[in-house]
């Protein structure tokens, strides 16, 4: 069974990114994440995945926190998964029972650590797990059910356990910025995807110097005019060096010129990295390095599904907008006013705009599955073009994953 594995951020009130949810989707187009009937079985399959591909290719050198029932919890698979590296999320439907209360204090012994999910501080909630938190290291408040307007009562009921809060179901900049106000330690969502856009704010010059030779690439990508150009932008030759370094490229050779640079990896995939270079310095800023991430993957799935779909032509084009395609967030201004200085050809335009076109729709897919959503909902706008498999679309997926760890920004 093809299993495919998507992550949510787990930031802190800097902005930055200290765990990973990992999402788990069997290939069906339900795509409904549960463990019932067949649990175990699932569990194996997510533990030989993790196990095939190499966790730490997954989740780097932060924590992963997996989504669990009382099924799995009685299976052997989680003792299968480092505790040091691995926290588990007890969900909602979980079927509390002394069995399990006592199950989860000696996993707990052993090291093993607990949060509970989607809790919405009803008094059935408080009722059915207040057994289980004295073992229990977070709670996930989930924002969306309790309403942030209702978040100063809800809290209060929490404020007497000391179990530090994660704020989940973050949508919007403005519910991220009203549960500052509140003592959460930890947030997840959406949100760092829609900032608060600033009008007006200046396009630093190194982001206009590759701009600038993204447009004179696409209609004139020699090798000499290349060269030449980057030549007069040392900032973008000293980050094209570090990318030749990373862990994407095995070159035996060792660098001698800005030509061989150029050489070895030719004009288009320049291109394709210039996309990801317009980010500069995402560890800088709140949710940056979670935003290029994003990007990344974008650019490497889309490129991939081009690949899928027989259409190699496009393939760079199609890194290229997936790489754009959350740089108005990245910069705070407008996707409109980033291509007002970006004279992109109209088909990178529709696709960044509007999600239209073949283009456009392959950054929907992209999206989506970055997101691990309603992949069958997703899927329909690909009907006209149904060119790759389904078990494809999630090989794409594990590939841009492996993609973001791989060249994992330094």
């Amino acid at each position: 069974m093809s299993t495919y594995i998507g992550r949510q951020p787990i930031f802190d009130k800097e902005g930055e990114c200290l765990a990973y949810e990992l999402l788990y989707r069997s290939c069906e187009l339900s795509n409904v994440a549960t463990f019932k009937d067949n649990a175990k079985a699932t569990a194996r399959v997510i533990v030989n995945l993790i196990h095939t591909i190499g966790f730490r290719s997954i989740i780097g050198t932060k924590k992963g926190y997996i989504n669990l029932d009382e099924s799995m919890l009685f299976s052997d698979a989680l003792l299968l998964l480092p505790p040091e590296s691995f926290g588990f999320e007890i969900l909602e439907y979980t079927k509390i029972s002394n069995e399990l209360i006592e199950k989860v204090a000696e996993l707990h012994a052993k090291g093993y650590t607990f949060s509970l999910d989607d809790f919405d501080c009803s008094e059935k909630m408080f009722e059915t797990y207040t057994p289980l938190f004295p073992y229990i290291k977070l709670i996930k408040v989930d924002i969306q059910a309790i309403g942030v307007e209702n978040l100063a009562p809800a809290l209060a009921k929490l404020s007497l356990h000391a179990i530090p809060l994660l704020a989940e179901k973050i949508e919007t900049h403005e519910e991220y910025m009203s549960c500052l106000n509140y003592p959460f330690h930890f947030f997840q969502g959406y949100f760092f995807e829609k900032p608060v856009i600033l009008s007006g704010k200046k396009i630093e010059p190194s982001t206009l110097n590759a701009l600038h030779l993204i447009q004179c690439m696409q209609t004139n990508d020699d090798i000499a005019f290349v060269t030449h150009k980057f030549s007069t932008c040392p900032d973008l030759v000293y980050n094209l060096l570090r990318h030749v370094n990373s862990g994407a490229y095995h070159f035996k050779t060792k660098i001698t010129s800005i030509q061989q640079m150029i050489t070895l990896l030719g004009p288009k995939r320049i291109l394709s990295w210039l996309g990801l270079f317009l980010y500069g310095t995402p560890h800088e800023r709140p949710f940056g390095v979670e935003i290029y991430n994003n990007a990344k993957f974008r650019a490497k799935a889309m490129e991939e599904l081009a690949l899928c779909c027989q259409h190699s032509e496009l393939s760079h084009k199609a890194f290229l907008i997936g790489s754009l395609s959350l740089i108005d967030t990245y910069l705070s201004i407008p996707m409109l006013e980033f291509l007002n200085h970006a004279h992109l050809d109209d088909e990178i335009k529709t696709a960044l705009l509007f999600k239209e076109g073949f283009l456009g729709n392959l950054l929907h897919i992209a999206v989506e599955m970055n997101h691990s959503t309603n992949i069958k909902e997703s899927l329909k706008r690909m009907e006209k073009t149904p060119c790759f498999t389904v078990d494809q679309l999630y090989e794409t997926c594990q590939k841009a994953l492996l993609f973001v760890e791989e060249t994992a920004y330094e």
